[in-house]
């Protein structure tokens, strides 16, 4: 099935966006000498950032990430460096507009002017770790991201063209229809999957792409390959910005600006090239074989073992920056930028390009593709139902119509239910295995989360809960040798179907709730547990105390075994049969013992089950599944998706 999306043919409905406005600044020359893109810059006023602490509830001081930092960055490719805690990937965070507005001061400006609403959606973000589909091949993975981010200006045609762009701008042509691959499938190499990850950013042609640690995981090779793309990408005219922690000299060379942090405040802003010489007026020079890059962090890091000369231990470097030239000709040009962006109306970009409709198709379509890849989990989830299904079968095998034909029943059936809302484990990781996927694709943009989330549930329920129960009740129904009725027979399948999908909701609350799988296996299956124990097979419903009777109306286990009772018992006798002699018909027949016989209407009256109970506890069933359904699409959408 590969290139899934780039066979199809339809247009779609966007909302078309309105571009960033540019101002000039000729007096402030491009960083990397492209004088026709000195329209295109970020710049960043006041920066500052703080965090709130709070230990056992009580509250602390807060800690100051980012303190007061300015600067700006054109056309060209800069790093964003400093030691571990220094604050780059805040920095980077804030100018890509991904991070959460408490604590936040300061500005950043687009072109000078103030970002537009929904920045994050017209500009490019490529996260630390690549967040692709690995059972999508590299094509696929870019029609997927062209399909639901380009404006509704670009054809089906036009959008397939703009990904053969993409992939021959970043030299995937030869990959373009190998998956990138998983953990058990395996796909294209490291660097192709960071380039593709790029891709998925690059499709909306932005003037702007932030990279956070774009070399991690990489070898030295490719590393440099992938710098040297994104140097070659920032040439067309492109603001480039990293957060990078220590790169060596190859790719350290290939910076065209330099933004160097320390505890949160600058050391050095400006080009790469005049680094070197700033420090060591400062009086850190740099060994003939060091590391450019190494070095600034040992100063930064006051590792003295890697400087050659004995500067002014009492000055830290920050305030040498803060009374440098440097920051007062920055801050010349700053200020009056920001003075004229707030006496101006604040650009609109829209969130979505697409419409819902559209966005549940192709996140339906790249789900579906999943579960066809890897047919292992759904064919499982078929043969282990089947194979429990059998298991029941056999253990209460064509039960009888005795007396104890009834116990019976009653204990296939918790049987049942028991294997179904169990069975339900493994739905919890449908949210928390693509969490940190859905909050990109979804503060970037690709689509809303009502559209993630119906493709998600429906793509899931139907292959992987409703099919395996139905094959599941067909085996059991019959060789149980229940009530051989095609009416009963459908209103068993409908009560597992309701079951098996209500058990599922509760699965999908804890998987959205919680990002680790482990607590949420632990707080399902304890869910599960509760439910088992008041569903009125442990323990008499009417034995329990006031204070706890509650929770029966709260289990699924009590609503299904209920409405499985009365679909089996309603209308019928059970009884043990015994040898008379008729005088009549001078023959023995049987007939039943009185004293070992149920009436299944007096059985269900005494159970408090009246004849209108069936379909209130499927009522009950549906009900239960559409609020479990309801509360995980309310914990997605409530989601911190900012960092």
């Amino acid at each position: 099935m590969d290139d899934v999306y780039s066979n199809m043919s339809a247009d779609t409905g966007p909302v078309k966006g309105q571009d960033f406005e540019t101002v000039e600044l000729s007096n402030f020359p491009a960083m990397n000498g492209e004088a026709v893109y000195e329209d295109r810059f970020i710049s960043f006023h006041n920066i500052t950032y703080t965090v709130e602490q709070r230990v056992c509830f009580k509250k602390r001081p807060p800690t100051v990430i980012l303190n007061d930092v300015s600067g700006m960055m054109k056309v060209g490719l800069h790093a964003i460096m400093g030691p571990t805690g220094s604050g780059k990937t805040s920095l980077l965070d804030i100018l890509a507009d991904r991070k959460a507005k408490k604590g936040l001061l300061g500005h950043v400006l687009i072109n000078g002017r103030r970002q537009p609403h929904n920045f994050k959606c017209a500009s490019a973000y490529v996260v630390q770790d690549d967040i692709v589909v690995g059972t999508l091949s590299v094509k696929e993975n870019l029609m997927f991201s062209a399909a639901l981010r380009l404006p509704p200006s670009y054809s089906w045609l036009e959008r397939k063209e703009k990904v053969d762009t993409v992939i021959d701008e970043l030299g995937l042509q030869k990959v373009a229809k190998s998956r990138v691959g998983t953990e058990v499938l395996r796909g294209v190499s490291g660097g192709e999957r960071k380039r593709t990850s790029i891709g998925m950013e690059l499709i909306i042609s932005p003037d702007i792409v932030f990279l956070d640690e774009p070399t991690t995981g990489l070898d030295s090779s490719t590393a440099i390959s992938v710098i040297r793309l994104l140097k070659d990408l920032s040439g067309a005219g492109r603001v480039i910005v990293m957060a990078i922690h220590q790169p060596r000299y190859a790719i350290f060379k290939l910076f065209d600006s330099l933004t160097l942090l320390s505890n949160g405040e600058l050391v050095y802003h400006g080009p790469t090239v005049n680094a070197l010489d700033y420090f060591s007026k400062l009086g850190y020079v740099c060994e003939q074989h060091n590391n450019p890059a190494d070095f600034f962090l040992d100063v930064i890091s006051m590792n003295e073992s890697s400087v050659t000369s004995d500067p002014d231990k009492n000055a830290p470097l920050t305030t040498y920056y803060k009374q440098s030239s440097a920051i007062k000709e920055l801050h010349s040009h700053l200020e009056p930028m920001l003075t004229k962006a707030f006496n101006e109306p604040r650009g609109i970009s829209p969130q979505y390009n697409t419409h819902f409709p559209w966005q549940l198709l192709m996140v339906s379509i790249r789900t579906l593709t999943n579960i066809i890849r890897n047919p292992l989990l759904a064919m499982l989830q078929v043969i282990i139902m089947a194979l429990f299904a059998a298991i029941v079968g056999v253990i209460f095998f064509q039960v009888d119509n005795s007396f104890v034909g009834v116990q019976d029943r009653i204990g296939a059936f918790f049987f049942v239910i028991m294997n179904l809302v169990f069975g339900n484990l493994n739905s919890i990781e449908l949210f928390i295995k693509e969490k940190v996927l859905f909050k990109h694709e979804n503060i970037s943009g690709y689509y809303r989360v009502s559209a993630y989330y119906l493709a998600k549930v429906i793509c899931d329920v139907i292959p992987l809960r409703v099919l395996p129960t139905i094959v599941f009740g067909a085996i059991s129904y019959w060789m149980v040798g229940l009530e051989a009725q095609a009416s009963n027979f459908f209103i068993y399948l409908l009560t597992l179907v309701l079951t098996s999908v209500a058990a599922s909701g509760v699965a999908f609350v804890f998987s959205a709730l919680v990002d680790v799988f482990a607590l949420a296996n632990i707080m399902t299956a304890f869910t599960y547990v509760i439910m088992m124990v008041f569903a009125g097979y442990l323990i008499n419903l009417n034995s329990l105390e006031n204070w706890l009777s509650w929770l029966q109306y709260i289990s699924i286990f009590r609503y299904s075994l209920h409405a499985l009772t009365g679909n089996e018992l309603a209308d019928r006798v059970f009884c043990d049969k015994m040898s008379t002699f008729d005088e009549l018909t001078n023959e023995t027949v049987l007939m039943c013992n009185a004293s070992r016989t149920i009436d299944g209407n007096q059985f269900l009256d005494d159970q408090n089950y009246s004849e209108n109970d069936l379909w209130i506890n499927e009522l009950a069933l549906f009900l239960f599944t559409i609020f479990f359904f309801v509360v995980a699409y309310i914990i997605l959408r409530l989601i911190k998706k900012d960092k």
